[in-house]
């Protein structure tokens, strides 16, 4: 029981990260196919879904890294 419900809150903590991460995933194969930089492109592409996922999860955070590089 307690293990599902960690699961759960892992899953609602990075929800935006997992699904930035799939979906960058899922266009690194699709440009694998296609035979372009193989490795690393996966790991450029998979790097921006996570950081898009961050975002997503940690809106405040992120704007206030930004301001920080100013």
């Amino acid at each position: 029981m307690n293990e599902e419900h960690s699961f759960a809150q892992f899953l609602k903590e990075y929800k935006w990260r997992i699904i930035g991460f799939i979906t960058m995933l899922l266009v690194g194969i699709l440009f694998l196919t296609l035979g372009f930089w193989k490795t690393l492109l996966i790991i450029l592409l998979c790097a921006i879904g996570v950081g898009i996922g961050y975002a997503k999860d940690r809106t405040a955070q992120f704007l206030t890294f930004f301001d920080k590089l100013r």
